[in-house]
């Protein structure tokens, strides 16, 4: 176990030189996060186990020991489409840890991962009504839908939202959107997620792919340590102390290092590599006004994947064509200028319960890609990110019922079109391609009362 001076040590270290070795860094006495399978069949999961029962029984929801502490400090304090979504998380998960560590009286206890990449179904044991790692209101239990390889793309050389070709972003979208739309149930609620056991072994896995992406080198680079992007701390409520924004810059800071810590290279076999079939659908056409370029007005997502025809006018593809060439040479600031904006989203009673959710990509071509699908993706769609819009309305004064209404919901496109550059670009088209889990809902999940898009 790591003394309190071994830890300051390798912490100090750490600052100074974060890119050495973990090995010249005395990294063989930090606690070691396994995976699933290893840490189940090994002398913690007992003591894992026990301590869960111990906090979901505890129904104090003002104390740590309690689960219902945690939810609540995730649905008040976490950063989701926000900068410091992964810093946030790790020190959320860095001190549930250790409360998990007291409830078992085990010194030696760690948060185990979820890879699945490798085992894309949920855990056995987490499907087993007689465990405390049991929640009954889960919609599916395969996610190999959202495990895309986009966060592994040698492309993303920087870390920070607002950067063009970052990581946080790419990494939150998919796979860890993906994760939580098709598991569904408590999992499809940014305010109350973290009651599924599961969630913390997600994020947990979202957490090691994050180290695995600084380990992975090759060009890729995080903010410098004295960077003023690490200013400040983040905040875990009133009962558990803080933590410097700094002090999550790396695992070893925080005392722990994952038994795996490499990017994924490959999709579960279950994962089809054919091609959906995109139904056209046909809404009324909104005219430009103000920023936007065109739209249309009233369109449901079902069971099929849906293409939608953007109408421009002459100045409408002019600005497009503008807004390419100036991306594709590097003289446009990214994500900002081309917006997709969906607006009165909301949804059905069958939707609501998830077990999918749709890949946003712009000017898909009908046959045959020139380039990967990731080029064309612009973002996901699916109840959690519904929640998630919702939720941010909530906290900025919409009260608890904004976590019921429609919600408009903008997603920066002006990166991907710069990619698509020099394609045609004479007419802009959205597909929305159904990512679907064992027990989706069929017929309509998702309404969108209008979309268009605009430009600065």
């Amino acid at each position: 176990m790591i003394t309190r001076r071994q830890f300051l040590q390798a912490s100090a270290s750490l600052a100074l030189v974060p890119m050495l070795p973990r090995e010249l860094m005395g990294a063989t006495s930090l606690r070691t996060r396994p995976s699933w399978p290893q840490f189940r069949d090994g002398p913690l999961y007992q003591a894992f186990l026990g301590a869960v029962a111990k906090m979901r029984a505890n129904t104090n929801s003002t104390k740590p020991g309690s689960w219902a502490y945690w939810t609540n400090v995730h649905a008040n304090f976490c950063p989701h489409g926000k900068p410091y979504f992964l810093a946030w998380h790790r020190g959320f998960l860095a001190r549930f840890e250790a409360q998990l560590r007291k409830a078992s009286g085990n010194s030696a206890l760690v948060l185990p991962y979820w890879n699945y990449y490798e085992h894309p179904l949920v855990p056995a044991e987490f499907r087993d009504s007689s465990s405390p790692l049991y929640v009954r209101n889960r919609t599916g239990t395969d996610v190999s839908g959202a495990c895309t390889l986009g966060a592994s793309d040698p492309a993303l050389i920087h870390f920070q939202r607002g950067k063009t070709d970052a990581f946080e972003p790419a990494v939150e979208s998919a796979p860890h959107n993906g994760v939580h739309n098709l598991i569904g149930g408590t999992m499809n609620n940014i305010a109350v997620s973290p009651r599924d056991p599961i969630f913390w072994l997600h994020h947990a896995n979202i957490d090691r792919l994050w180290d695995a992406w600084v380990q992975a080198g090759d060009g890729r680079r995080m903010p410098a340590t004295t960077a003023s992007y690490w200013s400040g701390s983040f905040s875990y409520g009133n009962a558990v102390s803080g933590m410097k924004r700094a002090d999550t810059y790396a695992p070893d800071i925080l005392g722990y290092r994952y038994d795996d810590s490499t990017l994924p290279t490959s999709q579960p076999n279950r994962l089809a590599a054919q091609r959906p079939s995109i139904q056209e659908a046909f809404a009324a056409p909104l005219p430009p006004q103000g920023a936007s370029l065109g739209g249309l007005g009233g369109l449901a997502l079902g069971s099929q994947s849906t293409r939608v025809l953007i109408p421009l006018n002459v100045d409408g593809r002019n600005r497009v064509r503008s807004l390419a060439t100036a991306q594709g040479q590097g003289t446009t600031p990214a994500g900002d200028a081309l917006r997709i904006v969906l607006d009165g989203v909301s949804l059905t009673g069958a939707g609501s319960g998830g077990g999918y959710f749709y890949k946003i990509l712009l000017n898909l071509p009908t046959t045959g890609l020139a380039q990967p699908e990731q080029t064309y993706l612009v973002g996901t769609l699916g109840p959690f990110e519904i929640s998630v819009a919702r939720h941010a309305r909530m906290m900025a004064g919409g009260g608890m019922a904004a976590m019921q209404a429609p919600v408009r919901i903008v997603i920066p496109a002006q990166e991907v079109l710069g990619r698509i550059w020099p394609e045609p670009l004479d007419a802009l088209t959205l597909s929305f391609v159904r990512v679907a889990a064992d027990g989706a809902p069929q017929g309509d999940a998702v309404v969108i009362d209008r979309l268009w898009m605009e430009a600065d």
